[in-house]
């Protein structure tokens, strides 16, 4: 609040707000960006994985930093480990991408065939 101390009229107290607040969302947008392209699946299970980037997605959404399905399963994809090469190479070779939902479904059976 000390952004607007001294400020006498409410259209300079409102853009000074706004400013403040943009400056936060901004920096949350990158932290949360970042997250997401540097996340890793490592040894937590692979639904603890999932709900992590949906986590994170859904944090950028709710400050209207939308993130399409598409980049959604990429950054999935990316964050997984050599022991998943082979599922990797068989989606994204297909020219018929799937959806979220099968993403999700396909790789918590692969999860179960590497056990």
């Amino acid at each position: 609040m000390s952004q607007i101390v001294g400020i006498n009229a409410t259209h300079e107290i409102w853009i000074a707000l706004e400013r403040n607040f943009s400056t936060v969302s901004k920096a949350r947008i990158m932290q949360l960006r970042l997250q997401l392209q540097t996340a890793k699946k490592g040894r937590q299970s692979m639904l603890k994985y999932l709900f992590k980037i949906k986590k994170i997605v859904d944090n950028l959404s709710t400050i209207e930093e939308y993130v399409t399905e598409q980049d959604h399963i990429l950054y999935i994809l990316g964050g997984l480990g050599y022991e998943y090469n082979s599922f990797v190479m068989s989606i994204t070779s297909h020219t018929d991408a799937p959806n979220l939902d099968d993403i999700n479904s396909l790789m918590l059976a692969y999860e179960s065939l590497l056990e």
